[in-house]
């Protein structure tokens, strides 16, 4: 008899596991996704650094690819974009905005109705980076180092506020992967750290035309994660674990946590 129960109750359990790693897990849970097709737009050098010269092209040659790439092509493929229309996110399964650049009315457009007919994107949208610009200022081989979604932000009822309380001065700005600098705090996701320098929040706002978004505002407004007609976003007002080239052995797992908020989306 009791064989059998515990029999029963070993195949519930599993059961329960099977339809959780269908479901995709728990929501917010670090899950690493596999065979899943990004799309990345960035004004960071992610996919490949601006060089000056070639003889920079030939120097960093043998460096280590930034981290953000490494992990999402140990499993998937990453795919950069350097437009946004129907064409180019047709397949695309998620895409990663971080800091991009100004987009046009066109592309706006083009996000837009992606995402509302189910696209799922990440949106890094930083209201100021902190890393030392590589080439002379105006330069734009350069980071954007203001934030420029503002439009997109504002059609899905969110208004990016830049943080300018003490200690956010821009007297040291860090270097890629420079190991000395530390973040002015660190949030914790789901065990992992975030660090954020110089962030902003998000603040809700009636949306600029259009069906509404269903925005949650999470960690004192430094993330928000909607739910989009069909899509979903999850949106940060920090850029900094993606500004270094080197992320620490939490930056991977910070990724897949942000991701799988996608999952906790409000309209679910």
């Amino acid at each position: 008899m009791n064989k059998i129960v515990v029999g029963a109750a070993l195949a519930g359990l599993l059961a329960i596991g099977a339809l959780a790693l269908a479901l995709g897990g728990p929501a917010g849970t670090a899950e690493e996704p596999h065979d899943q097709r990004f799309g990345l737009m960035t004004s960071l050098p992610i996919y490949r650094a601006p060089q000056a010269s070639v003889a920079d092209m030939l120097d960093q040659a043998g460096d280590e690819a930034h981290w953000l790439r490494s992990a999402v092509e140990a499993h998937n493929t990453l795919e950069p974009l350097d437009l946004l229309d129907a064409k180019s996110l047709a397949g695309i399964d998620t895409l990663l905005l971080v800091q991009p650049r100004a987009l046009t009315p066109a592309e706006y457009v083009a996000l837009d109705d992606w995402v509302r007919g189910g696209g799922k994107v990440l949106l890094v949208a930083d209201p100021m980076l902190t890393s030392e610009p590589h080439f002379a200022l105006g330069d734009p081989r350069n980071p954007q180092a203001v934030s420029l979604s503002g439009p997109i932000l504002a059609r899905w009822g969110l208004e990016l506020v830049a943080d300018e309380g003490e200690g956010h001065g821009h007297d040291h700005g860090i270097d890629g992967d420079e190991a000395g600098h530390a973040a002015d705090h660190e949030v914790e996701l789901d065990g992992h750290t975030l660090p954020v320098t110089y962030g902003g929040t998000f603040e809700k706002r009636p949306p600029a035309g259009g069906d509404p978004a269903d925005c949650s505002l999470r960690n004192a407004g430094l993330i928000a994660v909607c739910q989009i007609v069909e899509g979903r976003a999850v949106v940060v007002a920090d850029a900094t674990v993606f500004e270094r080239n080197s992320g620490s052995g939490d930056a991977a797992g910070v990724l897949w946590v942000l991701l799988g908020m996608m999952r906790d989306a409000p309209g679910e």
